[in-house]
């Protein structure tokens, strides 16, 4: 069986013992804590106190592992998204913090899913399915609606991505523009440092929703000005 159409077709299971659903808690557990490369079947297997190829009596391979896993972290959006009533804005902001929560919780998603291909799992597409409906009130066309909803989606993926890079200390970083960057060629730059943009922030977590904030703002006050435009 195909790895997308098994995670289609798969049944809640509740049998105590192996399953597939503690499989897939138990890989992404370890996801959690260790990073994507140290889920294995040998790992799983281990923390379950099973066989490695009991386990493949539940997941045909390590594809269709990845996939469960991705679908279950990512999870059902709120129902209330779905709302028909609302503003368009409002439900989208929404939208893209209940995303970047998820996201958030487990980064390790963003290398599970197909950089250029569509949604294609369960719950990857009820979430699509409702960015979109917050939108069908709108006059953009069908193609504009799917483009800002995967803009937004890529602003949630840089959020990810950009906290997940490592970044220089601040000792090295103020050497770097203080001894190499000549305010000639770096005029910008030099002027973005002695303003504090490179400063670090007293509270990273709260830095980082504010960035987020300001561009998830930027790209709904063009999508509004589009909007307004029809």
């Amino acid at each position: 069986m195909d790895a997308l159409e098994a995670v289609w077709t798969a049944r809640p299971d509740d049998r105590e013992g192996l399953s597939l659903g503690r499989i897939v808690a138990a890989a992404i557990a370890l996801a959690d804590a260790e990073g994507l490369a140290a889920v294995s079947m040998a790992r799983i297997a281990k923390a379950l106190g099973f066989t490695t190829m009991s386990l493949y009596r539940h997941v045909g391979s390590k594809e269709e592992l990845l996939l469960h896993m991705q679908d279950a972290a990512v999870g059902p959006p709120p129902e209330r998204d779905a709302d028909p009533d609302e503003d368009w804005r409002p439900t989208v902001e929404r939208w893209a913090w209940g995303t970047c929560a998820r996201m958030r919780a487990h980064p390790w998603i963003l290398q599970t899913l197909p950089v250029l291909g569509p949604p294609a799992t369960p719950h990857q597409l009820t979430w699509l399915e409702h960015g979109l409906r917050a939108l069908r009130a709108t006059p953009l066309s069908e193609p504009e609606k799917l483009q800002v909803i995967l803009l937004v989606n890529a602003h949630v993926f840089g959020d990810v991505i950009f906290a997940g890079a490592e970044v220089a200390d601040d000792d090295s970083y103020e050497r770097l523009f203080t001894t190499h960057l000549d305010p000639a060629r770096f005029p910008a730059l030099i002027a973005a440092f002695a303003g504090g943009a490179f400063a670090e922030a007293d509270d990273p977590e709260r830095d980082r929703d504010s960035r987020f904030a300001f561009g998830l703002t930027r790209i709904l006050d063009g999508v509004e000005q589009l909007i307004g435009s029809r």
